[in-house]
């Protein structure tokens, strides 16, 4: 966490120097807590339920036009989920027969996320006689997922997985919000925003990939469906821009 803060302060910093010399350009930075659950296009992951994430970033626009511009920039999620899932065991049965059986597993999960968003921002004009103007975007994220862990069934504490999520993230990105212009330079924001990846957190080329059931990395049954996870966010974030 003190790792990525400090990346973030530095990245700030390089973007209020450049923004003394780019009338064009606004920069500065955001924070704010998450509401994260956990989706599945195939419904072998159920969600159990939202869990309380957190992210700063450092905010670019550039503005091609008085009421619209680009936003990109970085963002550091601190992500978290909770689903379960059906895995598969031998066990000996009758007569000292071993049968195949499913079973639920209870996940936490947790990631720290670095995504670099690519937004369209459309803005109102000024609203009454205040500097407020009302805004919404649009856009992606690119990211690389860091220190992936999960706690299975209440274990009590958290351990990294033998590479069965993947590094790479992608996600559709929508917001909406406000912002107030305290000065000709600078200006507050606050806003709400949607998250959802959609591309499968779990790595199809790792060992235990969830198409089969394994046991001791020996593959003792075909999965039907894939197991398919999928994280979504809604957030609120606030800010100030230069």
């Amino acid at each position: 966490m003190k790792k990525s803060l400090l990346f973030v302060g530095l990245l700030l910093a390089m973007s209020l120097t450049v923004s003394a010399q780019n009338n064009g350009f606004a920069f500065g930075f955001k924070l704010g807590p998450g509401f994260d659950w956990t989706g599945s296009t195939t419904g072998a992951a159920q969600n159990e339920g939202l869990r309380t994430g957190f992210g700063v970033g450092v905010v670019a626009e550039y503005y091609f036009a008085p009421n619209y511009a680009i936003v990109t920039g970085v963002n550091v999620s601190m992500n978290r989920g909770h689903y379960s899932f059906d895995n598969g065991r031998m066990v000996m049965g009758a007569d000292s027969v071993s049968v195949f059986e499913t079973y639920k597993v209870d996940r936490m999960y947790k990631a720290t996320v670095y995504e670099i968003p690519l937004m369209l921002k459309m803005m109102t004009n000024e609203l009454g006689n205040l500097p407020l103007r009302a805004y919404a975007q649009v856009g992606a994220g690119l990211g690389y997922a860091q220190r992936v862990k999960v706690m299975d069934d209440n274990a009590g504490e958290y351990a990294a997985t033998n590479k069965e999520y993947s590094n790479l993230r992608a996600s559709l990105k929508i917001g909406a919000g406000a912002q107030y212009a305290i000065d000709e330079s600078t200006r507050v924001f606050a806003g709400l925003y949607f998250s959802h990846d959609f591309i499968n957190n779990i790595n199809s080329i790792a060992p235990n990939h969830y198409a089969h059931y394994f046991e001791d990395n020996n593959k003792i049954g075909d999965r039907d469906p894939k197991l398919n996870v999928l994280q979504n966010r809604l957030g609120i974030e606030v800010g100030i821009l230069f």
